[in-house]
């Protein structure tokens, strides 16, 4: 049985989330945030064993602790490769500019739109849904996807950043509405909801773009 549980890190309350299985506790960490000594307390309780470390997207306050999670479980990144840019520079991550400057370093893996990326536990599918940034990426399991900061509950994320498109973000939720109804909706940050939720009063999710 797969659980997943929501670790809320750093000032902007980023939500990190660990995917892992009750039986056999190997897990998926997707976007550790800035506090990453919370995470390892978290995985080191539940005894659980990380295979892999996932960002959403390039941002700091997603991946600041991203070098800390990869040399304490021997695991590789995965990242979509319009990131990897984005990850190593501390002004593009906006890290620099908060006064704590982190490059992370090119990731194992470099993930596509529509990937499948199998784990010991788990599979799910990488949706790329740019418009927050440029290789921002959702996570599709069987019966929720994990949004990063393409979609929250009752908006979306910010477009106006460097590499942000709202016409490309518009784009790729089309893509999300064509999921199931019932699919629950993990955000990176705010309140988990679902995609029935969202399609009923989530003003942005009722607009159509008419290109896909």
């Amino acid at each position: 049985m797969i659980k997943t549980d929501k670790i809320i890190s750093g000032q902007i309350e980023a939500n990190c989330y660990i995917v892992y299985d009750i039986g056999t506790l190997k897990a998926l960490i997707v976007d550790p945030g800035e506090d990453g000594d919370k995470v390892i307390s978290e995985i080191e309780k539940k005894g659980l064993k990380p295979e892999m470390l996932v960002n959403t997207h390039g941002h700091y306050d997603h991946i600041f602790s991203d070098e800390q999670i990869r040399e304490k479980y021997k695991i590789p990144l995965a990242a979509h490769k319009y990131e990897i840019q984005m990850l190593a520079d501390p002004y593009g991550n906006a890290s620099a500019i908060f006064g704590n400057p982190e490059s992370v370093r090119t990731p194992e893996i470099q993930l596509e739109d529509n990937q499948e990326v199998e784990l010991s536990f788990a599979k799910f599918k990488v949706i790329h849904t740019p418009g927050h940034t440029k290789g921002g990426i959702c996570l599709l399991f069987d019966g929720f996807l994990i949004t990063g900061d393409t979609l929250f509950a009752g908006t979306i994320g910010r477009t106006d950043f460097p590499g942000g498109s709202f016409d490309e973000l518009m784009n790729s939720l089309e893509k999300i509405k064509r999921l199931d109804p019932s699919t629950v909706i993990y955000p990176g940050h705010g309140s988990r909801t679902t995609l029935a939720n969202e399609l009923r009063h989530n003003p942005y999710m009722k607009q159509r773009t008419g290109t896909l």
